[in-house]
């Protein structure tokens, strides 16, 4: 690779950068708790995931289970021990930032790309809730980092890193195959790369990858593909229709995700990048950004995309934007970074400010609603399911089901999914359906009140597949200024299956 020598970082920079990520990680594992929230949905979904560790799961590889798996047997099962996987790992991908930058260009970029990372507010919203973007972001970082090592250097301990990487990532996100398509374009562009296409070490790190992904591939084929289906279900490739796409919103995210300044340093850094062509290392950032946001672009405006599946390429568009904004004055750098830490403080203590104020903060800018009450609604149910300790709790909703297992863990409480239909919807359709197997049993059902209900319907089909029924509670919770959960506790005698 064409690049002017490395300049090594001297100790006090690396123990600045340390300091810097250690504090950063202290102080969110601070705000945490004073969020006054529980667990989303989907950080429930993979604590449930946990406790039972499999090759693969519903909608994501298996991963994000493993890693809950590992952090809560060691810490326990509190909110703390569940996110910490995402709240390590994004300081985590920082180092290796560090590391890229420093390995393409000097130690000075390298703790400008780590610290520029540390404060997106991608990152910190995100850093915050464990999800599958954590591993995905560090594996796509390692990979792109061992990847510079071996067409630079040709080691066996580079190109073997590359195939770890590579299927630790497919593992955590599939989004992760995008580094395949960015890797060969960065290969096939200039002639002195194009060479590695016929070098076997390459190859051996595919093959290696393919070998740690093919269990999870075992898995997906013994159920019929749920993961596979699922993918095509949110992303709509069954079809194009423009009208129901979201380019907008979705070019919002983006720019938010890296922040104003950043993301215009981006684009004025693409938009030098016709004169810096030929630099090797401008291409590479070019190859793993500009292509998978493409996708994700057209994906917007073909249907519809999450602000999120473009993630992996936030690595190097900041790199692109660090690199830009270390030509112009120190000042603009400065504003990045300033703009990025008001976006965080905003997002963490916006009510803080309001309650400063002396003012309630208004719903709008509650953006944590969907995390909170779900412990306080646990609790309303817990004395019903301690009363009936060999009743199934029943619901037809995923939501419910995941917070319900975490908040009332130590009931070990029976459960399953209402599945009428054939195939499933749902993680706990696919593994803990209610069968035919379960007929004369017993079960309380916990179903959602919508908005407008008044909270004396059940679902009429459950009730009427069962011999006899029992309204138990109405429960109903306040989320926030604008928002209740509620839901009706019926008690189920005798089920007499589906059909």
């Amino acid at each position: 690779m064409n690049q002017p020598s490395i300049t090594r970082p001297t100790t006090p920079r690396v123990g600045m950068l340390l300091a810097w990520l250690i504090v950063i990680t202290m102080y969110r594992v601070w705000v945490l708790p004073r969020l006054g929230i529980t667990l989303y949905v989907d950080e429930a979904q993979y604590w449930t995931w946990a406790q039972h560790p499999d090759w693969g799961y519903f909608s994501k590889p298996p991963v994000i289970a493993w890693l809950i798996a590992a952090s809560t047997t060691l810490f326990g099962d509190d909110m703390l021990a569940v996110k910490l996987p995402a709240i390590l790992l994004y300081p985590a991908t920082a180092w290796l930032m560090f590391a890229l930058g420093r390995e393409l260009f000097d130690a000075r970029i390298g703790m400008r790309c780590a610290v520029a990372f540390s404060l997106l507010p991608f990152v910190s919203g995100l850093g915050l809730f464990v999800s599958t973007d954590a591993p995905l972001l560090f594996f796509w970082t390692l990979a792109i980092l061992a990847l510079v090592r071996a067409v630079t250097h040709d080691r066996w301990r580079d190109w073997l890193l590359l195939g770890v990487a590579l299927g630790l990532g497919v593992m955590s996100k599939y989004t992760m195959v995008a580094f395949g398509a960015s890797a060969l374009l960065y290969l096939v562009i200039a002639p002195q790369r194009r060479v590695q296409l016929r070098n076997p070490r390459l190859w051996l790190a595919v093959a290696l990858a393919c070998l740690l992904v093919l269990p999870n591939l075992l898995w997906n084929w013994s159920l019929g593909f749920p993961t596979l289906r699922h993918t095509a279900d949110i992303t709509h490739i069954e079809g194009i229709n423009a009208k129901d796409g979201n380019l907008l919103e979705f070019l919002l995210a983006q720019c938010m995700s890296l922040g104003p300044v950043m993301a215009l340093a981006f684009m004025a850094a693409l938009a030098s990048a016709w004169g810096q062509r030929r630099d090797a290392r401008i291409q590479l950032l070019i190859c793993f950004s500009v292509p998978l946001l493409a996708v994700v672009l057209l994906q917007a405006i073909r249907s519809e995309a999450n602000g999120n599946w473009a993630a992996p390429a936030f690595v190097t568009a900041t790199m692109l934007a660090v690199v830009f904004l270390s030509r112009l004055k120190l000042r603009w750098w400065l504003l990045a970074l300033t703009v990025n830490i008001l976006l965080m403080l905003a997002a963490y203590h916006v009510k803080d400010f309001y309650r400063v104020a002396g003012k309630p903060m208004p719903a709008r800018f509650d953006i944590l609603k969907r995390a909170k009450a779900w412990d306080v609604l646990a609790r309303q149910l817990r004395p019903i399911f301690a009363e009936h300790p060999d009743v199934i709790l029943l619901t037809e909703n995923r939501t419910l089901m995941a917070h319900l297992l975490y908040e009332l863990r130590d009931l070990h409480l029976q459960h399953a999914a209402w599945k009428p239909q054939a195939a499933p919807h749902d993680h706990y359709q696919l593994t803990v359906p209610l069968t035919n197997r379960e007929l004369g049993r017993s079960a309380i059902l916990v179903a959602p009140v919508g908005d407008g209900d008044e909270g004396s319907q059940a679902p009429a089909t459950i009730i009427e597949r069962f011999n006899s029924h029992q309204t138990l509670a109405h429960v109903s919770v306040q989320a926030g200024p604008k928002l209740r959960r509620e839901v009706d506790v019926i008690l189920l005698e005798g089920f007499k299956g589906y059909r």
